[in-house]
C-alpha cells in the first residue's frame, strides 16, 4: 500500500519558520512549492535552481534547499532566532 504525503500549511509554516532548518529535501521544497517531486528533481538537475533564485546544494549524494533562499523567493519572513 503506498500512501500520498500531504503538506498542509501548518506544516509549511513550521518548516520554514523554523531557524534550525538551515536546508529542506528537494523533495520537501517541491511539496512546499505545490509541484511534483520528479519535475523538481528534473527542473533543479537542469538549471541547478528549484526555482528562478532558490539554488540546489549538491552534498555528496544529496540535495538540499536553502531555506532561506526558499523563504526569500516566495516571501516569507525570516524566522526570528531565540
Amino acid at each position: 500500500m503506498q500512501t500520498s504525503i500531504t503538506t498542509t500549511p501548518d506544516n509549511t509554516t513550521t518548516v520554514l519558520q523554523d531557524p534550525a532548518r538551515l536546508t529542506i529535501t528537494v523533495s520537501e521544497a517541491a511539496r512546499i512549492l505545490g509541484v511534483g517531486i520528479s519535475t523538481a528533481h528534473h527542473h533543479h538537475k537542469q538549471t541547478g535552481e528549484i526555482i528562478p533564485g532558490v539554488p540546489v546544494l549538491r552534498v555528496g549524494r544529496r540535495c538540499l534547499v536553502p531555506t532561506a533562499a526558499l523563504r526569500s523567493a516566495l516571501g516569507i519572513p525570516h524566522p526570528a532566532t531565540p
